[in-house]
């Protein structure tokens, strides 16, 4: 029935109703990394974020090993109290470089594992 009508309009010399499309609604992206939206991180909070089982899962390295890294990666009195956005960034390069530079095949896995525990973290 609403066919016909629309028939009749058009032959009556009226506009039909043109229904606009409307743009899906933007999602916004999440911060998946282990910063959570924030600018930096304690290194307590860090450091919780290397207790954690994704954390164990990306590495595969027992928890003491893990937060040895936060000392050994991001030194206290080079980098201070708080981890801004752009460090784990730069320690990731250089522990691609150390990888890189590895003259054993040990060494090499073993950086291998600090690189993907430094992937999960950005949300890599």
């Amino acid at each position: 029935m609403a066919l016909i009508e629309k028939k009749q309009e058009l032959s009556q010399g009226k506009e039909p109703l043109k229904l606009e499309k409307t743009p899906p609604p933007k999602e916004e992206k999440k911060d998946i990394s282990g910063f959570g939206g924030k600018r930096s991180l304690t290194r307590e909070e860090f450091r919780g974020w290397l207790k954690k089982p994704e954390a164990w899962k990306a590495s595969r390295l027992p928890q003491t090993e893990r937060v040895k890294l936060e000392k050994e990666l991001f030194e206290p009195k080079k980098f201070g109290h708080f981890i801004e956005r752009g460090e784990p960034e730069k320690r990731l390069k250089k522990l691609k470089m150390e990888k890189f530079q590895a003259k054993t095949q040990a060494e090499r896995s073993e950086l291998s594992k600090k690189i993907k525990l430094m992937k999960r973290f950005l949300g890599k």
